[in-house]
């Protein structure tokens, strides 16, 4: 059986080795705005979760970066802080 690796610190899975991993792990970046966000907003954690009707933990798991999360629960905290996410094509293609 295979195992995963690290990239960055990171573990990945072995069936994602192929995919072009960016040097700055777009969840840390994620988890940086979303807290930066509550910070500035003076919010806690638990006072976002009972606003968009969630438990903490789910938001914990975002805010961390190092877990998987569902994008329904990253869509619904990007709209209550105001943010929004931008996919775009890279700007590195090889």
């Amino acid at each position: 059986m295979e195992t995963d690796d690290q990239v960055n610190g990171y573990v990945v899975q072995q069936d994602m080795k192929d995919l072009d991993i960016p040097e700055v792990f777009p969840k840390l970046e994620i988890s940086k705005a979303i807290k930066k966000s509550l910070e500035n907003k003076h919010l806690s954690i638990r006072k976002l979760a009972e606003i968009i009707g969630m438990k903490h933990p789910q938001i914990l798991r975002v805010t961390r970066g190092d877990t998987n999360y569902h994008i329904e629960t990253l869509l619904r905290i990007l709209d209550a802080l105001d943010l929004e996410l931008i996919i775009k094509e890279k700007e590195n293609k090889k």
